[in-house]
């Protein structure tokens, strides 16, 4: 019997041995799908090369956090290292020294106000406009000079307001096309109104890198109103599950404003709140506004709810939704002698961390050799679902007769001590 006792700790030893081993190396019968890699012809000095990452070529992602069950395989099963880089786009924002030269109402009960650069070679690009009132519509024309004597129109049809009928809509800032001129000018029509008390303008210089995105189409679905509660909502089913940034809301509706809340579900099947933005349209002879995306933290999910805060508006009509995302590159050391295979599908998988940030961060993305993927093909040597699951769950059974024969060899072990003590 001491013999057994010893015999199955051993045992349990090699198989908890073994199952450690399995999950720590990379095992070709837990993922579901994989494609070749049709490699990029040239080299760069770093030895680096990409592959974009598209819906339509990986599917629905299913691992927690999205991407991390991705593995790069030579054809003798040797792992590759790579770092996915998300192409979002880098944006810088300078505001710029200001000298406010003139703040009056012209004869048509215009508010006017000049604003003198402090920098000759400074590109504005917007305006933000800093008032205490509240409750406000206002068109706004953005004018350039070099001079401050003569004046040209940059834009004629902008907008600003706030609101506060039960959600509080808020937007002063103005962009338009940039500008070296030295000298700016903006004209509020007041239409009769009381003008509107300027505490201050901020002057902006944006410089972006663009970014690159691709977009998944929704369906909208179950849409309903809710008179009482002065609001209307509809469900939004994606086509892919990919990540995404933005929503945009298609709609022929002109001349209106809404506070729109984005809702996903949670694990136990309750809807929570993910964003809140403003959408707006206002399209007239003289404005010529509009903002119909929200933005939103990055999520992948199949469905997303959406409540538009009607107040005593009718609700607008969506024709469509549409979900956008930044792109991804699979940034990966080239091994020009073997054949490469990336395997996705194993929602289990746990995120690789490998040692390539650093020089990844040195290339330029846009000069690397882009590769690209074949067809994605079901792996024919997946062992199902259940081979994913701890080692524990897959052989319980087993490991209850293996623990309960332990258990008899000790008290039996004992109990021989036990009698040798009283003889």
């Amino acid at each position: 019997m001491t013999r057994l006792f010893y015999c199955s700790s051993a045992f349990v030893g090699i198989l908890l041995w073994g199952s450690a081993a399995c999950c720590g190396s990379f095992d070709e019968r837990l993922w579901e799908k994989y494609a070749e890699v049709e490699t990029a012809p040239t080299r760069t000095e770093g030895g680096l090369a990409g592959i974009y990452l598209e819906p339509q070529e990986l599917g629905d992602v299913t691992a927690t956090p999205p991407f991390s069950d991705l593995r790069l395989m030579t054809d003798r099963k040797e792992e590759v290292t790579y770092q996915i880089v998300a192409r979002r786009p880098e944006q810088r924002k300078e505001e710029l020294k200001v000298q406010m030269r003139n703040l009056s109402v012209t004869e048509q009960g215009e508010t006017w106000l000049e604003l003198l650069l402090d920098r000759q070679e400074a590109r504005a690009s917007a305006v933000e406009i800093n008032t205490p009132d509240l409750d406000f519509s206002r068109q706004i024309e953005i004018l350039g000079s070099n001079d401050g004597a003569s004046w040209n129109t940059l834009r004629k049809d902008g907008v600003i307001f706030d609101s506060n009928r039960g959600e509080k809509l808020h937007h002063t800032r103005i962009s338009f096309p940039p500008t070296s001129f030295r000298y700016l000018a903006l004209k509020i029509a007041n239409a009769g109104a009381k003008p509107l008390s300027i505490s201050g303008v901020s002057v902006l210089q944006d410089s972006q890198v663009q970014g690159q995105t691709y977009s998944i189409y929704g369906t909208s679905q179950n849409i309903e109103s809710n008179g009482a509660a002065q609001e209307s909502s509809l469900l939004v089913r994606m086509n892919s599950v990919f990540p995404l940034h933005r929503l945009v809301i298609g709609t022929a509706a002109r001349n209106f404003q809404r506070s729109v809340v984005v809702q996903v579900k949670r694990g136990n099947g309750d809807w929570e709140q993910w964003a809140q933005g403003t959408i707006f349209n206002f399209d007239t002879a003289t404005t010529h506004e509009s903002q119909l995306g929200i933005d939103m933290p990055e999520i992948a999910t199949r469905e997303f709810r959406l409540i538009f805060k009607n107040l005593d508006s009718p609700p607008i009509p969506v024709t469509n939704v549409t979900g956008e995302g930044y792109r991804r590159l699979l940034v990966y050391k080239q091994h020009p002698e073997r054949k490469l295979y990336l395997f996705w599908g194993n929602p289990r998988a746990q995120q690789p961390r490998y040692d390539l940030a650093g020089l990844v961060a040195q290339q330029k993305l846009d000069d690397l050799p882009i590769a690209r993927l074949t067809q994605g093909h079901p792996n024919s040597k997946f062992a199902g679902d259940n081979s994913r699951l701890p080692f524990s769950e897959r052989y319980k059974y087993q490991l209850y007769l293996v623990v309960a024969l332990v258990i008899a060899g000790l008290i039996f072990l004992q109990y021989r001590v036990f009698r040798r003590i009283e003889g």
